[in-house]
């Protein structure tokens, strides 16, 4: 049996590697082809990846050395090896958007996250895998990566964004992209014990990525710590994430309508001890009242499932539904038969409700909650669409709110006793909000601590 090679990024931050990189005490070469011959020994069980890049990203890799070598810096990227979900066209990959139809007429050209990785001098490893056009969190017709949390039983990871997340959690990358529409950044991130960052709507162009909802889309990362995440928003936007307060400093709100609500045993007992340490730091954490937070669900279904429907055209749709996954299928066919009325009212209630839940904010730093109110599961238990389309419900739920009142978000891995399945405590941020996000959430993850990462040996 060969030798799985260590992950380089077990325990070297992106700041170290680049500081490393830059001495010559590593290669990027070496630190690619690490990660390349962990991706080719795990994926077969794993299926994080689709599409695997090993001759450009090996040469990508050899190119950063020499521009290293000549005292060339292209930043805090530069030789940072990357995987990006299949919505993300990268030029001589393929993009299939998680699905089986075809979809190159409505396929952009590659747009700005990409190039902007590529400017500062990112390496591509692959594509990772994205349930259909990333509507929800399960499918059917295509594999399910393998959560690594758990090597005897196949768990959920989440969706639609579970390849980059599996990837991350897995050590088959130094960080991840996705995007997320109703959590599908912060959803696996949480399934998967890593850091999910979830963007702004209006934080990162669009362009470039196959659209689910162009009202609710937005970019998201995946990465070890919250360190990291800042880094990366650092070097892709310009914009300076502030020092980290001290617990003492921060005030936090804690919803009192739905977040909380049917919580697994062990998403509740995790997430009160987080927010019992907060408080003993010396975090205010006061219970808020939200009741616009009860109309997230109708505004958010009838917003996706119909601007997919406008995306697609409803003749593609009725030529080529048996085509679909079965999850998908339901979802995208209901929608054609919507009134044409329904989309713009929700559109409109959105806009409405992202103002007064603003408004709202006043006084506090974000809000505290779980990220979903459950750990991940056995696939096998969901494996049927009514169960699949109830748990999809479910385990979105906290999530999707932040993208219905357009704000930022991000997942955090919280420390679990061996044995104990991942849990992510979310904070939410207003819109636009990302670099004030990220300082809270190091000063959180300062306090509850990081989980630890699993054993892949078990997967071999």
């Amino acid at each position: 049996m060969k030798r799985l090679p260590p992950n380089p990024f077990a325990k070297m931050s992106l700041a170290e590697y680049g500081a490393r990189l830059r001495k010559r005490e590593i290669t990027a070469e070496s630190v690619t082809s690490a990660l390349l011959d962990r991706i080719e020994l795990l994926n077969p069980k794993l299926n994080a990846f689709h599409h695997v890049a090993r001759l450009p990203a090996l040469a990508a890799a050899r190119e950063i050395d020499r521009q290293i070598k000549d005292g060339t810096d292209l930043g805090p990227l530069m030789g940072v090896p990357v995987a990006l979900k299949d919505l993300y066209v990268v030029d001589g990959m393929p993009t299939n958007a998680g699905s089986s139809l075809d979809v190159r007429d409505v396929t952009p050209a590659e747009g700005s996250f990409v190039k902007a990785l590529k400017r500062s001098g990112c390496i591509i490893l692959g594509k990772t895998r994205t349930s259909e056009f990333a509507l929800g969190g399960i499918n059917f017709k295509h594999p399910v990566p393998w959560n690594p949390c758990d090597a005897q039983t196949q768990r959920m990871p989440g969706g639609s964004s579970h390849g980059s997340a599996v990837a991350m959690a897995a050590g088959l990358c130094a960080f991840s992209a996705g995007t997320d529409t109703g959590g599908s950044v912060r959803l696996p991130a949480a399934l998967c014990g890593v850091v999910g960052h979830k963007f702004s709507s209006r934080g990162f162009a669009l362009d470039g990525i196959f659209p689910l909802s162009p009202t609710l889309d937005s970019v998201g990362t995946f990465t070890a710590s919250v360190a990291d995440a800042a880094l990366i928003f650092n070097a892709l936007t310009g914009k300076k994430v502030p020092p980290a307060p001290s617990a003492k400093q921060l005030k936090f709100g804690k919803p009192q309508e739905v977040f909380f609500d049917d919580l697994d045993t062990e998403v509740a007992t995790r997430i009160n001890t987080a927010l019992q340490a907060l408080s003993a730091a010396g975090t205010q954490i006061t219970a808020v009242s939200v009741p616009e937070i009860a109309e997230f669900d109708p505004v958010f279904g009838g917003i996706v499932p119909g601007e997919l429907v406008e995306i697609l055209g409803r003749e593609r749709i009725e030529k080529s539904h048996d085509l679909f996954d079965e999850i998908a299928q339901s979802r995208v066919i209901a929608a054609t038969k919507y009134p044409p009325q329904r989309l713009a009212d929700a559109k409109k209630r959105q806009l409405e409700l992202r103002d007064l839940v603003r408004a709202k904010m006043t006084g506090i730093d974000g809000w505290l909650s779980p990220a979903t109110p459950l750990v991940p599961g056995p696939l096998a238990d969901d494996d049927t669409l009514m169960p699949a389309l109830e748990w999809n419900k479910r385990a979105l739920r906290n999530t999707r709110i932040g993208n219905v009142l357009e704000q930022c978000g991000v997942s955090l891995p919280l420390p679990a006793a061996e044995g104990g399945l991942p849990v992510g405590l979310q904070i939410n941020c207003s819109g636009l909000e990302d670099a004030k996000l990220l300082s809270l959430a190091a000063a959180v993850e300062a306090v509850v601590g990081r989980a630890a990462r699993p054993e892949m040996a078990g997967f071999l």
